[in-house]
């Protein structure tokens, strides 16, 4: 098990819906990342293998680390605006 088991579909929509600055265990806590990774929610380093995969796919994301670890894992910035929802 690890951070490559971690889906980036999953990520990017998560992402995609949260602020402009948010924490790890913002996306690992999503409902829909605990759904997608049923069997690797339960695992005690899941937290870590989604921050790897954020950190591995940080340009993908439009993001980078904005901060030091903290109770709810890394402070993260969007560096650009992702958006998979039409704009009028």
């Amino acid at each position: 098990m690890s951070r490559l088991k971690i889906s980036l579909y999953a990520l990017i929509q998560v992402v995609d819906d949260l602020g402009p600055v948010f924490y790890t265990k913002d996306v690992s806590e999503d409902p829909r990342m605990t759904s997608v990774h049923a069997d690797l929610a339960d695992h005690r380093n899941y937290h870590s293998f989604v921050g790897g995969a954020l950190s591995d796919h940080d340009s993908e994301l439009g993001i980078r680390k904005s901060g030091n670890r903290t109770k709810r894992g890394v402070k993260w910035e969007k560096t650009v605006l992702l958006s998979n929802k039409e704009t009028a």
